[in-house]
């Protein structure tokens, strides 16, 4: 890998978040990778464990559905009901059935499950930064939350990276960190990991049954910002810039300049080593 790739890949803002990557558009990247790399890392220690990994729809867009509910009512209903073919049945009727939709934009969650019996234990959200933004889905997420963690005994980690006024975490506290780790587990008070603007992501320590794994969140933020070039695009797509950062309410005019300030020291480098390559 070359010097200015290298540099290139690094971004502007080592060591830290990108606030401009925050956006949807670059978030949705990021989300998806998270995953991955979390699933990557926590596999071989929930294995020796008796817990087995898997990815599922997020409880952010699950339409009032529990993963663990969603699977046992599906189970049930293809032993009592009949299954509908759609296409076939429209079809003979002679009428459109339409063309299948592949949703683009959906979001999934890390579901922690005992091995043999499948039974849910942790769900891990990686939270959207769109979904906190719509009151009607804030509120149909945390009822659902609420019903894991209070009725099933299921433990929920969010994971909120990206900066907002309003917050799934109904406290005060979250509005006073730029972004935070949220545990609930059942029979106990939630607890709030917060993190600062200017620092590292912050380990923490994902709770299963009787134990805990950790799992080192910033690890895995600077691989896939790196991996996807995520500067790389931004700076493509002219998104460097003071109008287009994202959440600008959240921050202070010392911050956002800093930001600036950075994202400028970074161009000049590139250019340097850009020229020093040719």
């Amino acid at each position: 890998m070359s010097a200015h790739t290298d540099w290139l890949k690094r971004g502007p803002l080592p060591g830290r978040m990108d606030p401009w990557a925050e956006a949807p558009h670059y978030f949705q990247q990021l989300h998806a990778s998270l995953i991955g790399y979390a699933i990557e890392e926590l596999d071989p220690l929930l294995t020796a464990r008796g817990f087995r990994l898997g990815r599922e729809a997020s409880l952010q867009i699950a339409e009032g559905r529990e993963p663990d509910i969603f699977i046992q009512r599906m189970m049930h209903s293809q032993l009592t009901q009949p299954t509908l073919n759609y296409e076939l049945a429209a079809a003979e009727l002679l009428l459109d059935p339409g063309m299948m939709l592949q949703d683009e934009t959906e979001w999934q969650a890390i579901t922690i499950r005992a091995l043999g019996s499948g039974k849910l234990v942790t769900v891990i959200e990686f939270v959207s930064p769109g979904n906190k933004e719509r009151p009607s889905a804030v509120l149909d997420y945390q009822q659902r939350r609420e019903r894991l963690v209070v009725e099933q005994g299921v433990n929920v980690v969010e994971i909120d990276l990206t900066r907002s006024v309003k917050r799934l975490v109904r406290s005060e506290i979250a509005q006073q960190t730029a972004y935070h780790i949220a545990v609930y587990v059942p029979g106990e008070s939630p607890r709030l990991i917060g993190m600062a603007f200017d620092q590292p992501l912050k380990p923490f320590a994902v709770p299963l049954r009787q134990d805990v794994v950790p799992l080192t969140l910033h690890a895995h933020y600077e691989r896939a910002y790196r991996a996807l070039t995520l500067a790389g695009q931004i700076a493509d797509d002219g998104g460097y810039t003071e109008e287009h950062l994202p959440f600008p309410a959240t921050l202070n005019p010392e911050q956002r300049q800093h930001c600036l300030a950075a994202v400028q020291r970074w161009r000049d480098h590139l250019h340097r080593l850009s020229a020093d390559e040719t």
